[in-house]
């Protein structure tokens, strides 16, 4: 099975340095709802898959990406509630 490796993308939602409005989520809370957004893709592109053939792959690839929304789920629920999702604003009025 071949290994991919991702370069961090920045965090469409953040802005330039110094102009006064900063992201609107975290950048840990933002990597796994992108880490998992990537899995649910990757779900549904098996089910389609999975009619052309080879269905023993796809099913185990599936079984293995459902353990991973399963973890990344899990892990965005800390987040939220250890109230990291969004960043603390710098003035600390969150």
């Amino acid at each position: 099975m071949a290994t991919h490796t991702h370069e961090r993308q920045s965090n469409p939602t953040s802005t330039t340095p110094g102009a006064g409005v900063g992201p609107a989520v975290h950048n840990e809370a933002y990597n796994v709802m992108a880490a998992l957004k990537s899995k649910l893709e990757g779900l549904e592109a098996y089910r389609k898959y999975l009619r052309d053939g080879n269905p023993e792959l796809w099913q185990r690839l599936n079984r293995l990406d459902q353990q991973g929304v399963e973890l990344l789920t899990s892990e965005l629920e800390r987040l939220v509630h250890e109230g990291k999702l969004r960043p603390r604003s710098e003035s600390g009025s969150d």
